[in-house]
C-alpha cells in the first residue's frame, strides 16, 4: 500500500513540477520548457538530490533514507531537479524543486491558484496550490534564488491524517530548508 502512495505522490509530484512552469515534456527526466530560458548561458540549477546533506535533512525533520528522485539529469545542463524525502512518521512527503524558472513566471502562471505572496527569511516568496490539486493534499511554497527559485511541496500521504493547513507545513519546511539552499 505504501509503495502505491509513494508512487502516487511522486508521480503527482511530477505532474505539479511540469505544470508549474509551463513544460510540457521529459526526456530522460529532464523536463523540456516552451517558454524562453530565463538565462542565456547554461542552466546550471542547485541538486537538491545530491548537494543537501543527510545532516541537513535529518535536522529539518526529514528521513534520507526515503529519497525519491522525481528529476535529477545524470550529466549537462538542466532546468529543473526535483527530490522528495518522507517525513520519519511517513504522514508527508516534502519536495524540493530547484529550477531556473522564476518566482515572477510563477505568479503569471494560471495553473496555480490561490496563491499567497509571503517571505521565507530574507527571500520573497509565494506560495499556491496546483489548479488539480486544491484539495487540501498538496501545497507550494516557492522561493526566489539567484538561479531562479526554489519550491518546497508538501503533500499528505493518502492514509494520514491531515490535521494541518498544507499551506503552512510546506512554508515551515521552506524556513526550514532556507538556510542550505544558495541565494
Amino acid at each position: 500500500m505504501r509503495t502505491a502512495v509513494l508512487t502516487r505522490a511522486a508521480l503527482t509530484t511530477a505532474v505539479a513540477a511540469v505544470l508549474a512552469t509551463g513544460c510540457t515534456s521529459s526526456t530522460e527526466g529532464a523536463a523540456t520548457r516552451t517558454t524562453a530560458p530565463t538565462t542565456t548561458g547554461p542552466i546550471e540549477v542547485f541538486n537538491p538530490c545530491t548537494e543537501l546533506p543527510d545532516q541537513v535533512l535529518s535536522k529539518v525533520g526529514l528521513d534520507p533514507l526515503t529519497k525519491s528522485v522525481t528529476t535529477d539529469a545524470p550529466t549537462g545542463e538542466t532546468s529543473w531537479r526535483v527530490c522528495n524525502w518522507r517525513t520519519p512518521d511517513s504522514t508527508l512527503m516534502i519536495g524540493v524543486y530547484s529550477t531556473s524558472h522564476t518566482l515572477d513566471e510563477a505568479r503569471k502562471n494560471e495553473e496555480l491558484v490561490e496563491k499567497s505572496e509571503t517571505t521565507v527569511g530574507s527571500r520573497p516568496a509565494l506560495t499556491f496550490f496546483d489548479d488539480s490539486e486544491t484539495d487540501g493534499t498538496s501545497c507550494y511554497t516557492a522561493m526566489a534564488a539567484e538561479q531562479g527559485m526554489f519550491e518546497i511541496n508538501a503533500s499528505w500521504f493518502l492514509d494520514a491524517a491531515r490535521n494541518r493547513d498544507i499551506c503552512a507545513i510546506a512554508t515551515e519546511y521552506a524556513a526550514l530548508l532556507e538556510p542550505h539552499l544558495p541565494r
